[in-house]
């Protein structure tokens, strides 16, 4: 198991395929949210505060499974501002109406995307971000109150979610016609080009 602290507020698990039938759970038990999926959440967290100091008390977690080669790689990320609070609220009552379609899309890899979308919590995320992919030049950065989102064509999956939490086409949607946007098409060329590391 690997415990890496990404933001204060955002953690990245990877467990391996062995690490989670020690737990008694696999990939597909995740997404059903079975007991055993979330006792093994809970362990994890706990271990998670002692080694890498992501205290959890208190706050609403935003959780996204990622599998991977048989394992899975967990992103956890604290949501407790009420700005983020809001636009959290706001996309998961729409992500709650489709719950099963996109576990489907998801289950089918996503086969009928052209893009993805993540959200970022900073400008100096969406820097790093774009520095970290030097031979992408696409994208569009959008802004909508504290965040930031990105989009990025197809491909782009790993680098996103390594920066930030990949969203579903229904909450992608709702950014794209409610954010600001900032930079169209080419944002990550230009953010490069304009803002050094």
């Amino acid at each position: 198991m690997r415990l890496e602290l990404i933001r204060q507020n955002k953690l990245k698990i990877t467990l391996a395929k062995e690490e989670l039938s020690s737990y008694g759970v696999d990939a597909e038990s995740i997404s059903r949210d079975s007991g055993e999926a979330q006792a093994m959440f809970f362990s994890v967290l706990r271990r998670a505060q002692e080694e890498v100091g992501f205290a959890y008390a208190n706050s609403r977690l935003v959780v996204e499974a990622v599998p991977s080669g048989g394992g899975l790689t967990i992103y956890v990320t604290k949501v407790d501002n009420d700005a983020e609070q809001k636009l959290f609220d706001r996309i998961s009552a729409r992500q709650n109406v489709t719950a099963g379609l996109n576990a489907r899309r998801r289950q089918d890899d996503q086969s009928g995307r052209t893009s993805f979308m993540a959200e970022l919590e900073s400008f100096d995320d969406v820097v790093e971000m774009c520095h970290c992919a030097p031979t992408y030049f696409g994208g569009t950065l959008y802004a909508e109150g504290v965040k930031y989102y990105m989009t990025a064509g197809v491909g782009m999956e790993r680098t996103l979610a390594e920066y930030g939490r990949i969203l579903d086409e229904d909450a992608q949607t709702i950014i794209e016609e409610h954010a600001t946007p900032i930079i169209y098409r080419r944002a990550f060329d230009i953010i490069r080009n304009r803002f050094k590391q």
